[in-house]
């Protein structure tokens, strides 16, 4: 590699396990990835590398590792195995409680495989799915309750270059997937796609990304703060084919992706964000929606997805592509057909002047947020547009001790709007 994109690794290693997991002298990590592949794909091999070298020299451990295997996943699914695929995930789930049980902190490099489960039944791409969050799900409720770190982050493959970047030279796409991860994770200099407009925020941010990232999640924080502040009961999507409106509970609670254990360590639950979040009352959505980019969901793609809610419930479902897989999806369980979360992006045509700074407002949009890129993976997708997701809601949302109203289910699945928001 030029010397150039080692420097630019190194970088956003260090934002990875600095920032992101916040990994404490001593502590050991698992770097593992239970969402698609159920194992990290060997060609993010470079960045597990860059991560382990900092994470060494933090005084901690060297990170344990469990990879996976995309042609041995579709062969699961292909042949209908799930005793075999139940076995696998359990294997990896027991690895993680005991890792969680030490007081081990988490690293999930995810990376996307569009086209992995092309041709095969739909039923079972869902199946594989709801097989694997069965098992994830009672430690995701251990990590979202606060027991340690967690950081989940982009990790590019060719698979997913060919995909995101298609009409690109092949040699191309790899290096340009790259670049976007890079800017997205604030591994650039000021003025360009790390920070547009470096005044806006107090602090002001450097080229350092340590510093860039620390000024950021501050202003994010304080968009969350005056949102829970005002206390808004409704929020409302409106754009093209979208006019959605959902009720908040009166013991909501707006949130950032930096979370705090229960032990008082911080850390960034998914890098890049760039939204502030909270979970609706689960019967209360009304209104339609078209969804503004292709899902990725379990290795297949569904594309064109329009929905109709009725107090709170999906009555009405379409998709251009993928339309049986959908189908599939909001048949899991009762809660994967109502919403588990709304969120908000920053607007690209949100101003910011000096009187705005520190007000509350949303942060302004970076380059790659506004390039109107389909990604082909959920940390960029929901990051680059405002997004509701259907299934589980974050109990962390709500401020009540019997969390009336939120959403359970065994999937989420965040899904981008183009639309404006408002708050009432």
């Amino acid at each position: 590699m030029a010397p150039a994109h080692d420097s630019r690794l190194r970088s956003c290693a260090e934002v990875i396990v600095r920032i992101g997991v916040n990994l404490q002298p001593g502590q050991r990590l698992l770097i593992t990835e239970p969402y698609e592949l159920h194992g990290v794909s060997r060609e993010a091999s470079a960045l597990v590398e860059a991560v382990s070298t900092i994470v060494v020299e933090a005084d901690c451990p060297a990170p344990s590792i469990v990879w996976g295997d995309a042609s041995r996943l579709r062969q699961y699914a292909e042949q209908a195995d799930w005793r075999g695929f139940a076995q696998l995930v359990s294997a990896q789930m027991q690895h993680m409680k005991s890792h969680l049980d030490a007081g081990g902190a988490f690293l999930f490099p995810l990376s996307s495989f569009p086209r992995l489960m092309d041709g095969i039944a739909p039923e079972n791409v869902s199946e594989v799915r709801r097989i694997a969050w069965e098992h994830f799900g009672p430690l995701v409720q251990r990590l979202t309750a606060g027991e340690s770190q967690w950081t989940i982050i982009p990790a590019p493959t060719s698979t997913w270059a060919d995909a995101t970047f298609a009409e690109r030279p092949e040699e191309q796409r790899l290096n340009a997937l790259e670049e976007t991860v890079f800017s997205a994770m604030r591994i650039s200099t000021v003025g360009g796609a790390l920070c547009p407009d470096p005044s806006w925020y107090k602090p002001a941010p450097t080229s350092n990304p340590l510093h860039a990232w620390q000024s950021h999640l501050h202003a994010l924080a304080q968009w969350r703060d005056a949102l829970n502040a005002r206390r808004h009961k409704f929020i409302r999507y409106q754009g093209p084919g979208t006019d959605l409106t959902v009720k908040l509970p009166a013991s909501h609670h707006w949130c950032t992706a930096q979370l705090t254990t229960k032990s008082g360590i911080t850390f960034v639950a998914n890098l890049p964000t760039e939204e502030v979040f909270t979970a609706p009352d689960r019967n209360s959505a009304e209104g339609i929606v078209r969804v503004s980019r292709p899902i990725n969901y379990g290795g297949a793609v569904i594309e064109g997805i329009e929905l109709e809610f009725k107090q709170g419930c999906v009555i009405a479902a379409r998709a251009r592509t993928g339309s049986r897989l959908l189908e599939q999806l909001l048949n899991t369980d009762d809660g994967s057909n109502r919403l588990g979360e709304v969120a908000i992006v920053g607007n690209p045509a949100a101003t910011s002047t000096p009187d705005s700074v520190g007000t509350g407002q949303p942060p302004p949009p970076t380059n790659w947020q506004n390039s109107g890129r389909l990604f082909y993976h959920t940390l960029l997708d929901e990051n680059a547009s405002s997004h509701i997701a259907l299934g589980e809601a974050y109990r962390f949302c709500n401020n009540s001790p019997f969390a009336f109203g939120l959403n359970r289910s065994l999937v989420h699945v965040d899904l981008p709007l183009d639309a404006c928001v408002t708050l009432d």
